[in-house]
């Protein structure tokens, strides 16, 4: 296949293209990081703690400008054409949060929403400026978007792309309706488009949350505690919203699996359940005893969306790479 040979090419250049940022792009970031890191443990360069956060913001939007070319140039060359009659069939879409890009995303989004506070800002900075600096240098560490991008993507075309080029007509029919698949229902799909991006979103409130719950427990200050409710409700929207987008769409994707014994979807509801009972108790925390549990319901939450993500990469499941 001419067009799958050419595709290959393509993608080849383009993945070579961002390896040739890898070097500056992490440098740039990790300078940034360790910069903000240093300056939000330091209490004398309290005065440039934002300054900081928008300087790690700037970086890492340099870096996702240079992985929204790679997906351009996914979307332009990864073609799936059917064997059986040689006609075009689609082009792959692949969403900018998957994979080796998951980490990287929610610093980008705790970075963003971090310039947004206002209330508290200078008792909050802190934590979220080391929370965002260690997202940054795990999204590096873990996910290594730039050095290897989006690996089992690659692979996968890359071996249906091999498949159509071999003689065995079932072979390469076999690669296509796995290559099909996938772009319907995962890389093309709506929902890959709409519930991932809600649920960053909201994790990145509920940092905001956790923060200023963590300052608000040693003195009892409900002026915090308030401010860590607010942005509690802030992220418990999109965070209903994207759970519910994702039923249907694992109904079907998942309907001969029982997916709802999957460990990350057992977690995600765990937290989600966190999150309405700390909600939930909260309107009786003037009442004795009250305040104890609820801020115990606070940090357990925030605990139960650590572990939904590790859940993605140790806990066999549907929803797992594990």
């Amino acid at each position: 296949m001419a067009d799958l040979s050419s595709a290959l090419a393509q993608l080849d250049v383009a993945r070579q293209s961002l390896s040739q940022l890898d070097l500056p792009l992490t440098v740039a970031l990790c300078f940034a990081a360790g910069l903000l890191a240093a300056v939000s443990l330091a209490a004398p360069l309290a005065h440039f703690r934002r300054s900081a956060i928008a300087l790690l913001l700037l970086v890492l939007l340099a870096g996702e400008a240079a992985l929204v070319r790679l997906h351009l140039a996914i979307y332009d060359a990864a073609i799936v054409v059917d064997p059986r009659f040689n006609n075009l069939i689609g082009r792959v879409a692949v969403p900018l949060w998957i994979e080796s890009e998951k980490l990287y995303v929610w610093a980008l989004m705790l970075s963003a929403i971090a310039l947004l506070v206002r209330r508290q800002r200078e008792r909050l900075l802190p934590i979220l400026g080391v929370l965002a600096a260690l997202l940054t240098g795990l999204a590096l560490i873990q996910g290594k978007p730039f050095a290897e991008p989006l690996p089992r993507f690659f692979a996968q075309y890359r071996g249906y792309a091999e498949a159509m080029r071999s003689a065995d007509l079932w072979t390469a029919f076999g690669a296509f309706r796995g290559m099909q698949g996938a772009r319907e229902g995962y890389y093309n799909a709506w929902y890959m488009w709409v519930h991932p991006p809600l649920l960053f979103a909201a994790y990145g409130a509920f940092v905001v949350s956790f923060a200023a719950l963590a300052r608000a427990i040693p003195r009892r200050d409900y002026e915090l505690e308030s401010l860590a409710g607010g942005w509690a409700r802030v992220g418990y929207l999109p965070l209903t919203a994207g759970i519910l987008l994702g039923i249907p769409w694992a109904l079907m994707a998942w309907k001969d699996q029982a997916w709802w014994w999957s460990g990350k979807i057992n977690m995600s509801l765990m937290m989600w359940l966190l999150y309405s009972a700390w909600l939930h108790a909260r309107l009786y925390l003037r009442r004795p005893g009250m305040w104890a549990v609820s801020a115990g319901l606070g940090l357990a939450s925030f605990v139960a969306l650590v572990l939904t993500y590790l859940t993605t990469y140790f806990v066999p499941g549907a929803h797992s790479v594990a």
